[in-house]
């Protein structure tokens, strides 16, 4: 599966028209007294098993990492894996919202919207 970043904005398009979703997953680590929840990078999936697949990686670092910290680590732990399990927090709208109001910028910039976004490492 390509990494979204890597697809070009008319791809992107496409393939939400087809009927893929970008989604995030969501994971927690806990150190004692401290947890931190992060939301992933956006995946773009074709399907609920591809979601599913995705989101139970996600929940086993967090099964591991996540529940040692008081008193938050086990509650973020059991939120986490739930969303990963059922399919993650659905971007889609927002992702095309971005798209549309990147598109004249990336025009003025001189760069071909078949190219994709030049974006830093």
């Amino acid at each position: 599966m390509p990494s979204f970043h890597s697809l070009p904005p008319h791809e992107v398009r496409e393939r939400i028209r087809l009927g893929w979703r970008c989604v995030r997953f969501e994971s927690c680590t806990s150190f004692l007294i401290a947890t931190i929840r992060r939301q992933s990078g956006i995946h773009i999936t074709e399907n609920w098993q591809s979601r599913y697949l995705r989101g139970l990686g996600y929940s086993l670092l967090t099964l591991l990492v996540g529940p040692w910290g008081v008193p938050w680590g086990v509650y973020f732990t059991g939120r986490a894996c739930w969303t990963n399990l059922t399919g993650g927090v659905d971007v889609t709208d927002e992702v095309l919202a971005a798209l549309d109001s990147a598109e004249p910028i990336i025009e003025r910039a001189g760069f071909a919207l078949g190219e994709g976004l030049p974006h830093h490492r």
